[in-house]
């Protein structure tokens, strides 16, 4: 966790300092990943940054839409040889490419993912993933508050599936070690390019791969922090909201996607997990404004797309 020495000095200069934002999937992800971007190019913290895209397949004009925004385009290869691989899409390539981010996106210091079924809403959870980066710790938001479904009642269902998928990439015991710990959620993360963990995460991932294929990236990264006690630093759950755990709340005051909890802290980056992603609308409290308490149907995808 933080302060662990496996990681590189902290940079002397960060205003000096070379950052990019990569995003990545194929054709069909594009209108999230066009969010995403959008999103980020909405905030000065984003705009600050250069912008890579792993081009997973892509249509031309979906590429001459990225290339407008300032992207640089990087087709990924298989870094694995795995069993199933073939059976695979190329958009499974944007997760087994991210060890390798600094290969494919050479000459940066630090390296900021941003997965492309999420978006921006406050461009603050940008800078503290960076400023989390720079201490030489892995930056990101593990799968816990008060207000998400596992932290109560949907304990088994969570346990159960996230058990099932630790067993198959690692052994039973991993599976009930770790299935203890907060789910280190690999959708957003920042690192710096010389980071020992780009590495490690590639060598316990590799090895996985040979036995399973079901959130073996994400596993495998809890792997490195828990059990090789690779240096961490855990952001507020707000910097990256899984919302299938938690539907976010309205804030109509605000005009903000906040935390449905007292003290209703504003969501940093909205990540449209599982299901969520596919549904036009979904059941969100409102606060404040003509519907307070009233739960109504609304849109979690970024407002700003309709400016495209």
């Amino acid at each position: 966790m933080a302060g662990d020495s496996k990681g590189p000095m902290r940079h002397p200069d960060h205003v000096s300092e070379r950052t990019i934002a990569i995003t990545g999937g194929d054709a069909g992800y594009f209108d999230l990943m066009r969010d995403c971007i959008g999103s980020l190019r909405a905030t000065p913290e984003g705009r600050a940054l250069d912008l890579g895209v792993l081009d997973c397949g892509l249509t031309d004009d979906q590429r001459a839409w990225c290339r407008g925004q300032g992207a640089m385009l990087v087709e990924p290869v298989w870094d694995f040889d795995f069993p199933g691989s073939a059976a695979l899409k190329d958009g499974y390539k944007a997760l087994t490419a991210r060890p390798f981010l600094p290969r494919y996106f050479p000459g940066f210091d630090f390296y900021f993912w941003i997965d492309a079924d999420c978006w921006v809403q406050q461009g603050d959870a940008i800078a503290l993933f960076l400023a989390a980066a720079r201490t030489g710790a892995l930056a990101v938001a593990p799968e816990i508050h008060r207000s998400m479904r596992h932290y109560r009642h949907a304990w088994g269902e969570f346990s159960a599936v996230c058990g099932a998928a630790y067993e198959a990439c690692f052994d039973k015991e991993t599976a009930e070690r770790l299935i203890r710990y907060p789910m280190i959620n690999a959708g957003v993360f920042a690192l710096a390019a010389g980071a020992p963990h780009w590495m490690g995460w590639a060598e316990i991932y590799g090895a996985a791969l040979q036995r399973s294929t079901d959130l073996t990236d994400q596993l495998a990264l809890n792997v490195l922090v828990y059990d090789k006690g690779f240096a961490c630093e855990p952001l507020p759950s707000r910097c990256n909201w899984p919302v299938h755990h938690a539907t976010p709340v309205w804030d109509a005051g605000r005009g903000l996607f906040v935390e449905p909890a007292l003290p209703y802290e504003a969501l940093g980056i909205l990540h449209l997990t599982i299901y969520t992603k596919r549904l036009a609308t979904l059941d969100v409290r409102e606060l404040g404004g003509p519907h307070a308490g009233q739960v109504r149907a609304r849109s979690l995808r970024w407002p700003g797309r309709a400016l495209r």
